[in-house]
């Protein structure tokens, strides 16, 4: 791994514990005991990438939380409403910035603005907040406590990396993955890497017995 792909990994699972109203893993078995493993994907829609994600999604029956960057939704809408009506639509806002380099109003604004859009496209409400690299702060720990949920991972196989092959990021995830385990990836450009890769590591996981849910809602 990377210095950044450890620090992004990592990073989400030392803090998550310690920031009022988020969580970086779901419930760990379902009630006949299967293990569960909850999907997420970032950086949608792409009409090159999200196609990709409904099919593999769909023929490993598989369910995800979609964070998703607002302009890119409006531009997208068909697949917006698409993704919505099988999977669930988060909040990835209305930028990709980090909200540790820029003004904390800015962060606020651009969740907030990313949520109303996101909402009158979908028509329901979006509750699941991911901040753009799992940059938290403490403004938007403060927004997101009205009736949200700061969704963080403990697994990234780093799909984003173009030099990595998909059985390694399969290898990696299968090796990574404990039950409850929330993954995030990534669409566009990475997402026919991680579809490869999740086209190898589902059934190897499948035939183990875990199942791969949609993230309860908050």
């Amino acid at each position: 791994m990377t210095v950044q792909r450890v620090r992004d990994s990592l990073l989400p699972r030392v803090l998550a514990p310690w920031i009022p109203g988020s969580i970086h893993r779901g419930p760990a078995r379902d009630s006949d005991g299967h293990p569960l493993f909850y999907l997420t994907v970032d950086d949608g829609p792409s009409a090159s990438g999200t196609p990709l994600w409904l099919d593999v999604l769909g023929r490993h029956d598989a369910r995800a939380v979609f964070f998703l960057s607002a302009p890119l939704a409006l531009k997208h809408a068909d697949l917006t409403r698409q993704l919505a009506r099988s999977h669930r639509i988060g909040n990835h806002g209305w930028e990709h910035a980090s909200g540790w380099r820029v003004r904390p109003g800015r962060v606020r604004r651009s969740m907030q603005d990313a949520e109303k859009a996101l909402e009158d496209l979908v028509g329901a409400p979006v509750r699941d907040v991911r901040p753009p690299y799992g940059r938290v702060t403490p403004a938007l720990v403060r927004w997101s406590a009205r009736g949200r949920r700061i969704v963080l991972w403990d697994t990234m196989p780093g799909d984003f990396v173009a030099s990595r092959p998909p059985a390694d990021l399969a290898s990696e995830l299968v090796a990574l993955v404990r039950p409850g385990s929330i993954a995030v990836f990534h669409d566009g450009a990475p997402a026919s890497r991680a579809v490869a890769a999740l086209d190898l590591a589902l059934p190897t996981l499948a035939a183990a017995g875990w199942r791969f849910p949609l993230l309860p809602a908050p």
